[in-house]
């Protein structure tokens, strides 16, 4: 089989999609990718300048927003100026008069709403004379009524955050928001705005107003149309004063960090994506900074709004983009599947020509076929003159094959011009078919006749065979059978000489304990013959002793003579201490004898004891080199058992062979008398056929 009908085959195996459905989803394919290319283009386009569009709107939103907080304040600010700048009027009035004046003043302040409190805090006799511990007047409601309250505390309020700061600067000061307990008992959050009043360039105290906390989170915000927008106000301290979402939180710490608290006070505004936990949804948050001119005001504007509400316009833009994409896609697959259904129809009958040809069934007719005017009528045409050729020529095969099929091999084909292009070698190679096949006959009816004669004489020559290795056979087992014999001899010399190798051992350790007492006794004489020679020394001591002894006694017996009567019992005992230094004199002597003959018996037997230690150690020589030679003996014996044994397997295998040979030499001669059989066979089954 080719390699091409080998890829037919095997694409033929796998089912597949027609071109009617597969054009179509191509195109469907192609044109889903452009619109989806085109959409995710739009999408991003339209998503950044809706991006853009609402960064640039949140930015519009926070700034109408600090410019209300700004209104808010800088009213206050005015507020709290015009309260200072009026003081400087009450002071011609004299204390009564200007006391009345300011409380009336700070009273009507208070009563207008725009303020919760009002208080004047003056240095020490900075409006009055004799006010040496300063001057505070201080106007708030309690209830419905309004009080007043007049101090002279100036160590207590020069320190607090609404007067010290605003001295220091001499400008306005806002300060962080405070709990403030009222008289009734209630806390309201405060934030004081203290302006300084200024005379003749010199400070002289403060006018503060008081505002509530909670005005600021009433103020009117706007939030863009958005309504999940929400907007709050921190200080400094990252306190929320104002929160339009969450009243309650004002005076806790703000969700964010300080670290944005301080890149907003530094004069950046900037937007952040955000997690909002009151609406849980992501959200941008933009932080905007809020001051007044001439004041320390620091506050920081966030302004929150969720994503999904800002972007629902862009959602629904892409939606109907996708719509509309989806809508277009299925229309114009629908329409490319009608054009390409209609243009291929023709496809189908031409498959079933394709297919009888496929499948050589080359009888059937296609005269009412309908050639349709472009490629594939041409296509059809060339594939029903390609199925009149094959017939005819599949024909003339069938015919040459079966003269061939009957023995004869003369007949050539009637139709060799219809064999044309790649067929001509078809036809070329079937007469070299007929040829070969012809010649091959005659040769084997000539080379059968060659066969049996040969398969004769092959048969004589494996008999003979067959007796020579049969004879071989048993010379060989009389050989294995010897060397058997003789393995068996020196495995039993092996085993001798291993058992004369472990006796040698054993008597070279009993000659090496041997000689080890030997040296354990040459020690024990040396130590005789040391303490010998100490022994011999004292004795000698004892000898000079008992000779002194001998002089002093025969010295004491002569002064005894020579004191008469009164020496008498001296001489007696000067006699004794003789007699017993003579007797030990001569003890000394008897034991020095003994000592000496002991000591030469020491030297005798150390001589006799280092002559059999040499002995020895010549003894363990010559048994540790008969044992050497003994394991020689003993390893040479293995190693002949060894090459004895592989003597042996190889006469067995050698045998082996030899039977091997004998079974095949008269296994050759049956089949040399079966072949010739075969030979003379294969002549009869030729002998018919007509060769040219």
């Amino acid at each position: 089989m080719s390699k091409a009908e080998r890829n037919i085959k095997k694409g033929g195996s796998k089912p597949y999609v027609s071109l009617a459905v597969r054009i179509p989803a191509i195109v469907a394919v192609a044109v889903f990718v452009v619109v989806a290319i085109i959409c995710v283009a739009f999408g991003y386009l339209t998503f950044r300048n809706v991006d853009s569009m609402a960064q640039d709107q949140m930015r519009n939103i926070a700034g109408q927003n600090v410019l209300t907080v700004q209104k808010y304040m800088s009213g206050m600010n005015i507020y709290a100026d015009a309260l200072g700048n009026s003081i400087l009027n009450y002071e011609t009035l004299g204390r009564e008069e200007g006391e009345k004046a300011i409380i009336a003043e700070l009273t009507e302040a208070v009563k207008s709403g725009k303020i919760f409190s009002a208080y004047f805090a003056f240095e020490p006799n900075g409006l009055f004379p004799d006010t040496p511990q300063g001057l505070s007047y201080y106007v708030y409601p309690s209830g419905s009524d309004i009080n007043t309250d007049i101090y002279n505390d100036y160590d207590v309020y020069s320190t607090e955050d609404y007067y010290a700061p605003t001295k220091e600067s001499l400008k306005t000061h806002v300060t962080a928001p405070y709990a403030y307990e009222l008289t009734d008992g209630s806390i309201v959050q405060l934030i004081t705005l203290s302006t300084p009043i200024i005379k003749k360039d010199t400070f002289i105290g403060v006018a503060n107003c008081d505002m509530l906390v909670e005005t600021l989170g009433k103020l009117q915000y706007t939030d863009g149309g958005y309504d999940s927008n929400y907007m709050t106000l921190s200080d400094k301290e990252n306190t929320y004063i104002a929160h339009t979402a969450d009243p309650k939180s004002v005076g806790d710490k703000a969700g964010f960090s300080m670290a944005k608290t301080e890149k907003t006070l530094s004069g950046e505004t900037f937007i952040n994506s955000v997690h909002d936990f009151i609406g849980d949804a992501s959200s941008f948050a933009i932080f905007t900074p809020v001051t007044l001119e001439g004041s320390d005001l620091g506050w920081v504007l966030t302004d929150i709004v969720h994503k999904k509400e800002l972007y629902a316009e862009l959602y629904r833009s892409l939606a109907i983009v996708a719509v509309i994409g989806v809508v277009g896609i299925v229309f114009l697959v629908l329409i490319s599947a009608a054009i390409v259904r209609r243009a291929l129809s023709p496809i189908k009958p031409l498959m079933g020509i394709a297919d009888n040809v496929g499948s050589f069934n080359l009888s059937v007719e296609h005269s009412n076929y309908n050639y349709p005017n472009n490629e594939l009528g041409d296509l059809a045409k060339i594939f029903l003159k390609m199925e009149d050729n094959l017939r005819i020529i599949i024909k003339d095969m069938d015919q040459v094959l079966a003269y061939m099929a009957d023995g004869d091999f003369t007949k050539t084909s009637s139709c060799s011009d219809k064999y044309v292009g790649d067929m001509k070698s078809t036809l070329d190679s079937i007469n070299k078919i007929r040829s070969i096949l012809g010649n091959s006959l005659k040769a084997i009816n000539a080379s059968s006749a060659k066969v049996a004669n040969n398969s004769n004489q092959i048969s004589a020559g494996a008999q003979t065979l067959a007796q020579g290795a049969t004879e071989q056979a048993g010379s060989v087992q009389e050989l294995s059978a010897t060397i058997n014999t003789v393995n068996e001899e020196v495995k039993g010399n092996a085993q001798n000489a291993e058992r004369a190798s472990e006796i040698a051992m054993k008597t070279q350790e009993a000659i090496e304990i041997s000689n080890q007492e030997m040296h354990k006794l040459t020690s024990s004489m040396d130590a005789i013959e040391e303490a010998s020679n100490k022994i011999q020394d004292v004795i000698s001591i004892i000898d000079n002793i008992a000779f002194q002894t001998n002089i002093l006694s025969l010295n004491a017996a002569i002064e005894a003579a020579r004191a008469g009567q009164a020496g008498k019992g001296f001489a007696v005992v000067a006699d004794e201490v003789g007699n017993l230094a003579k007797r030990s004199q001569e003890a000394a002597q008897s034991t020095s004898d003994l000592i000496q003959m002991v000591t030469e018996a020491v030297n005798n037997g150390k001589i006799i004891t280092d002559d059999t230690a040499e002995a020895l150690k010549t003894v363990s020589g010559y048994a540790d080199e008969t044992n050497n030679m003994i394991k020689q003996i003993s390893a040479a014996s293995v190693k002949q058992a060894e090459s004895l044994n592989q003597i042996s397997i190889g006469v067995g295998q050698i045998s082996e062979v030899i039977q091997n040979n004998s079974s095949t030499s008269e296994e050759s001669a049956a089949a040399s008398i079966e072949l010739a059989n075969e030979a003379n066979r294969l002549h009869e089954l030729v002998e018919p056929f007509k060769l040219p």
